[in-house]
Formats: structure tokens, sequence, C-alpha cells
């Protein structure tokens, strides 16, 4: 079914998402900022709501998602991986940025998908809101804490 192809795609950038904070988060604990660690955890969180909730309309759907990652979404997370993040700044910086990418691609996912079923779309406004709260609260943590 062409439903769920697309929410698979979708599903993979959600996948991608979480994969590229656990990076954040290993770079948070070798820089011991505890406040930072926090931050990502409740983030990665909401990207696991976000998983389970597409996973759940996949599976009303009768189809089965996928844990899998698009090659240029593994291209993504090892060009992360190889990033040097000096300090927290770097890694917040970077979080903004990652989000914010991933916010322009759910509202481009809408766009190309008109015809998805309202309840599908809500969902994936809901992740765009999620991920416009996630930019705030980096952005708040970068203004109080770093500059």
């Amino acid at each position: 079914m062409e439903k769920t192809n697309e929410l698979n795609k979708f599903l993979s950038y959600i996948h991608m998402g979480n994969s590229v904070y656990r990076i954040y988060y290993e770079e948070a604990v070798n820089l011991k900022d505890h406040e930072l660690i926090d931050e990502i955890v409740k983030t990665e969180e909401i990207f696991k709501t976000h998983e389970e909730s597409i996973t759940r309309l996949i599976n009303e759907y009768g189809e089965e998602a996928t844990n899998s990652i698009t090659a240029a979404g593994l291209m993504g997370i090892y060009k992360e991986k190889m990033k040097s993040f000096d300090d927290s700044f770097d890694i917040c910086i970077s979080a903004v940025k990652t989000t914010n990418m991933g916010m322009v691609s759910a509202i481009k996912f809408l766009k190309e998908n008109k015809n998805l079923p309202k309840k599908v779309k809500n969902e994936i406004k809901k992740v765009i809101t999620d991920y416009s709260e996630i930019i705030k609260s980096f952005t708040t943590y970068l203004t109080n804490n770093l500059i």
C-alpha cells in the first residue's frame, strides 16, 4: 500500500534523528554536562513517542513497520559521528540544525503526501510541533547556559 510505504519512509527519518541524538548523548556524557544530558534524554523520549505513534499507524493499515534507515539517513548519521564536538555549544548547535532539518523534511513530507488520511496528517503535524519545541528548548539552553 502506498500510504504505508510513505509512512515507513517517514519513520526512517525519525529513526535517523534518534540515532543522531544518541551521538549527541555520548558526546554530552564525555563532557559531563548533566543538564545537556537531561535535555538530550528528554528529546530522545520525544523521538521514541514519534516512533511508536507512526509504527502504530503503519500497523493499523495492516502493514509491517520497518526499523531501517535510508542510505541517505545512514550517511547523515556517519557525518554526525565524524564531527568534532569540542564543547556543549557545538552539540547544541548541531542539535538545533539537525532538528530543524527534520522539521523541514516533515513539512515537505506533508506537502508531498496531501492525500494521506487526516489521522496520519495529524500525527505528522504533532511531530512538526514537537520538533519546533525541541529547537526552542535547545535554544533556551544555549542562551541560558552557554552564551
